[in-house]
């Protein structure tokens, strides 16, 4: 039997039963130098596993994880909401639609499945998607205008008053046209100081709009969660798509993601707590936890139909 330690946790091989089992060196003392084994990571209870089968050295290692946020709201019953993040994938779970998958963000298309239940669609925004969808519209848009210059040539100069007030109009329909809304107001995140908040250790970030404190952030990071950086890179990546789509109109066709969803990609963090001062709402990280998830349970229904949004004819 050969053993040895790294930092604070210890390894025994046995050749006889081809297994490793790993224990806490506060109590069991093991001899140093395995070439087999780089870094093992703190774990107080008893880990074994076959040298042929899955190596298990962190909590969440080889499953994916599940983040649990409640909202709570001075108008409305507490609702939860469940983050799956697998790989590039994260799934949200709306706990009051009967904890159904209410939408998909995939990282490596930038883009965002959601999913209406009650007519059984599913409708998929991407950036490249919103990117076509602007350039169409401001085409449109410009070869309304010189349809319109040439109409100001040819009617009477009583009636091009009248012309001249739509050509006017022109740029605020633009945005109505293609869904779009005004931008979001810029935001500036201001940390000041950590916190610990239901066990989790996190930066407190104050969101300013226009010189007007609007929000209370704390964020914490993938070491402060014990979840695979990966998980955590996949979360921003989540976070600053949002942000970009939702400057471009993604709110005004319909769709709706939780509050932890838009809480902004310049964070670089995962929301322990969002306060937020205009709708006095309080969303909290409740816990954290790790089991596989089937890859098809974070994709629509097989027998959904996909609703697409026509894009402005060039």
């Amino acid at each position: 039997m050969l053993e040895w330690e790294d930092n604070a946790t210890a390894v025994r091989y046995c050749p006889d039963h081809d297994e490793y089992s790993g224990f806490n060196v506060d109590t069991e003392v093991a001899t140093a130098g395995s070439p087999f084994i780089t870094k093992i990571l703190r774990k107080t209870t008893m880990i074994r596993y076959s040298l042929l089968g899955t190596v298990l050295l962190v909590p969440g290692a080889f499953a994916d994880t599940t983040l649990t946020f409640e909202d709570q709201r001075p108008d409305a019953a507490p609702t939860t909401t469940n983050l799956v993040i697998k790989g590039n994938v994260i799934g949200i779970i709306d706990h009051a639609d009967t904890e159904r998958l209410v939408a998909v963000f995939k990282r490596s298309d930038s883009s965002f499945t959601f999913i209406n239940h009650q007519h059984r669609q599913y409708t998929v925004i991407s950036e490249a998607w919103m990117a076509e969808a602007t350039q169409r519209t401001k085409a449109a848009m410009k070869r309304m205008e010189g349809q319109m210059q040439k109409q100001m040539e040819n009617i009477p100069p009583q009636y091009r008053g009248m012309v001249q007030q739509g050509r006017m109009m022109m740029p605020m329909m633009a945005p109505m046209m293609s869904g779009a809304s005004a931008p979001m107001p810029a935001r500036t995140y201001m940390p000041y100081g950590m916190e610990n908040i239901g066990g989790f250790s996190c930066r407190r970030i104050d969101v300013m709009e226009s010189g007007k404190k609007v929000q209370q952030l704390c964020v914490t990071n993938a070491a402060g969660l014990k979840i695979p950086s990966s998980d955590h890179a996949t979360f921003q990546a989540m976070l600053g798509v949002t942000e970009r789509l939702a400057n471009q109109g993604l709110f005004s066709f319909g769709f709706k993601t939780p509050t932890v969803v838009q809480s902004g990609g310049n964070t670089q963090g995962i929301p322990v707590i969002i306060k937020d001062l205009k709708t006095h709402s309080t969303v909290t990280l409740q816990e954290t936890s790790f089991e596989t998830v089937d890859a098809d349970t974070l994709q629509p229904p097989k027998d959904y139909l996909e609703a697409k949004i026509p894009l402005p004819v060039m």
